[in-house]
């Protein structure tokens, strides 16, 4: 991380401080923890909290929320983190590329959200469910003072009523330590949603592997009357839409698109933002991410990628990327 701002020698603008703000506002809502962000850029959560609901950070003070020192000071520290991560991501290469499925999860959010629906998207490994959807919450974004889409994914061993109201309210209430019973954290999840939010869950196998916490998502799309969107692998697929009973109400009542996997025009996509070409190419990335379970999608294809890239007596091409395929078991 650059080094922290200890003065705030250049003057934030009302105009300046509101982008800062509503940027770094789009990376919480997309998934990035206040923790760390605090931790990399040097500003407490406390004033982290302040600050990105624009209320001033010295109570006492007469000025607007962003003009005191202390704001100024957190605002360029915040502004740096920002320029970091735009030149960290611009010089990451990954499964970005705006392909044909990545296109079908984000229309379906977005349906979802205009119309308040209670959806769910399933398919295999790797084929960029989470990137349409993080892409979605950066760009409508749930703010502390306007409703909006929140990101965020049940980390592993999520389990029980607990654990899925736990991750519910750590992406509504960052800042606050979940706490309490099941009803009352269950309140507390009621109490923090308003008209226009959406709550979009990820890697919900975990939970739904571990318990019925999930069936909370109906009851909260019902009476929070909020859209809900939940996405998984083909573990949450086998859990509410297999041989299981203890989730038939949640699956009655769910839009559930299931995805195939990655396309032709998937690959076509990948190989463009890859600057990648050849027929021979294409056919050697599809024999890869056809590849069912875990080996397989585009995720697979990128990891190949970056391998070949670091081996510098290896040149990208179709015949070194079905020799690492191998190497790493992606292909038998």
């Amino acid at each position: 991380m650059t080094e922290k701002v200890t003065e705030a020698q250049d003057k934030i603008d009302r105009t300046r401080a509101d982008f800062i703000i509503d940027e770094v506002n789009k990376h919480l809502s997309s998934g990035v923890r206040p923790t760390r962000l605090s931790a990399e850029t040097g500003v407490t959560t406390t004033t982290l909290e302040n600050l990105l609901s624009e209320r001033n950070i010295r109570p006492l003070a007469k000025q607007e929320w962003f003009a005191g020192f202390d704001a100024q000071r957190a605002l360029l520290s915040l502004e740096a983190w920002l320029l970091e991560e735009e030149a960290t991501a611009s010089k990451t290469t990954a499964d970005h590329a705006d392909t044909e499925t990545m296109k079908q999860v984000y229309g379906i959010l977005d349906v979802a959200h205009r119309s308040r629906s209670l959806v769910a998207i399933t398919g295999p490994y790797g084929v960029g469910k989470t990137h349409a959807a993080q892409a979605y919450a950066r760009d409508n974004p749930r703010r502390p003072n306007e409703p909006g889409a929140v990101w965020f994914e049940f980390p592993p061993g999520t389990k029980g009523d607990a654990g899925v109201l736990d991750a519910i309210l750590y992406a509504l209430d960052p800042y606050n330590h979940p706490s309490g019973t099941v009803i009352a954290k269950l309140d507390r999840v009621l109490s923090l949603l308003k008209p226009g939010d959406f709550l979009i869950a990820d890697e919900c196998g975990i939970p739904a592997e571990k318990g019925t916490g999930l069936r909370f998502f109906g009851y909260i799309h019902e009476r929070a009357r909020i859209p809900v969107a939940m996405i998984g692998n083909p573990s949450f697929h086998a859990a509410v839409w297999g041989k299981r009973n203890d989730y038939d109400a949640l699956a009655s009542r769910t839009r559930h698109t299931s995805i195939a996997g990655s396309s032709e025009g998937d690959v076509d996509a990948f190989m463009d933002w890859r600057k990648l070409s050849g027929k021979r190419f294409k056919e050697a990335i599809l024999a890869v991410v056809r590849q069912p379970g875990r080996d397989g999608g585009l995720r697979a294809a990128v990891a190949i990628l970056d391998e070949l890239k670091v081996r510098d007596d290896m040149e990208v091409s179709y015949e070194n990327f079905l020799l690492v395929a191998k190497q790493l078991g992606r292909l038998g």
